[in-house]
């Protein structure tokens, strides 16, 4: 059982003696649990979210996000069109473990059902995408963060695809795509950037239909952009991915043309990684929800109507416009998709501001409020 929200505004207290704080809510995470997590309220009236490891995997994505966000300098924050939170205080627990307060950061998670009808919000996604991977590589790799080249990516691609195969709960027709892309050579010619590793549609907010904020950097590395596409992948909206595309080579001035395929790939092997947790943990709803999207792929691909995968699959609405050039890459990198639990996770009974005007809605009295 993780700790009460009381204890953790007890923590918090201990990381930051100069705030004081009037009200705590726990945070309940989408995705996995990693952390104990809690939004607090100070005496000021401004908002804060404190956050301890639950386990091992939590507490070394906690280590490399403290690590990154300090890393993130004044100068480096002004080249993002979007706020990253910000430490406010930390400490250690009785048991070792990092306590870590942070800035609450405000804005709603993006509704990524209702994009294809928000074109300036794909823009601005495009946009924001592009500003992540337009930092100096060198920012991740004096914080002695993972480095990943294109025959990486295939590599671990491909490994990823033997161990979901063996539980021989694949269906045959996907397997065979899956092979077939990876063994595309000419799919894994990029230019690697640097990578946030968990952006998701709880993990990107917006405000005004732009991007506000983005959260979670506890995976960040140098691999494949693809793979901070691959969330909009699940959309199978290529037109829409491909307006943030657009985005996103004016920003950083660089047109990959197999980007998109290999955001389809990856967010197809994500449902087959995620049978293979279920499988491995005993799980069985994770596993009859990942078969049932495996299911619906699987129709999609028997007819016809699934995106190509090969690097010649389809013309793209960017390379119609003649606008970028796609660049011969330099290097070969790649990276393993994550799903790790957000920093600011779903908020029982909180409304986020989703418009910059708006006064936020404080959470109704309750047995957790501290005065």
């Amino acid at each position: 059982m993780g700790k009460s929200p009381l204890i953790l505004a007890a923590l918090a207290k201990a990381a930051v003696p100069s705030l004081d704080f009037s009200q705590v809510k726990r945070l309940s995470g989408s995705q996995t649990g990693l952390f104990d997590s809690a939004l607090l309220t100070s005496t000021t009236g401004n908002h804060y979210v404190v956050r301890t490891p639950a386990g091992h995997t939590g507490a070394l994505e906690l280590d490399v996000e403290t690590q990154v966000l300090k890393s993130l300098t004044p100068n480096v924050r002004a080249k993002l069109p979007f706020k990253a939170t910000s430490i406010i205080g930390e400490m250690t627990d009785s048991t070792k473990n990092r306590v870590v307060v942070f800035e609450f950061l405000y804005g709603s998670p993006v509704d990524i059902a209702r994009l294809a009808s928000n074109p300036q919000l794909i823009a601005s996604i495009g946009t924001a995408i592009g500003a992540i991977h337009r930092l100096d590589t060198e920012l991740i790799r004096s914080a002695g963060l993972p480095e990943y080249s294109a025959a990486d990516v295939a590599r671990l691609r491909v490994n990823e695809l033997d161990a979901v195969a063996l539980t021989g709960k694949i269906p045959g027709v996907l397997l065979q795509r899956w092979q077939e892309a990876l063994e595309d050579v000419a799919l894994f010619r990029f230019n690697p950037t640097v990578v946030h590793g968990e952006l998701s549609d709880s993990t990107v907010l917006e405000q005004d239909r732009n991007v506000s904020a983005v959260l979670n950097w506890g995976a960040m590395h140098i691999g494949d952009p693809a793979e901070d596409f691959a969330w909009l992948a699940g959309l199978r909206n290529i037109e829409l991915m491909e307006e943030a595309r657009s985005a996103y080579s004016a920003e950083t001035q660089n047109f990959d043309s197999t980007l998109i395929q290999r955001a389809v790939l990856y967010n197809e092997l994500a449902h087959a990684s995620w049978l293979l947790h279920g499988t491995k943990i005993g799980d069985q709803s994770i596993v009859e929800e990942a078969t049932i999207n495996l299911e619906i792929l699987e129709e999609e691909v028997n007819q016809g109507a699934a995106p190509s995968l090969s690097a010649a699959g389809f013309a793209t609405l960017s390379q119609a416009t003649g606008a970028f050039v796609s660049q011969e890459p330099t290097t070969d990198s790649i990276v393993e998709v994550s799903a790790n639990e957000g920093l600011i996770e779903n908020i029982d009974e909180v409304v986020l501001l989703d418009d910059k005007t708006r006064e936020i809605e404080l959470p109704k009295k309750s047995d957790d409020e501290l005065f």
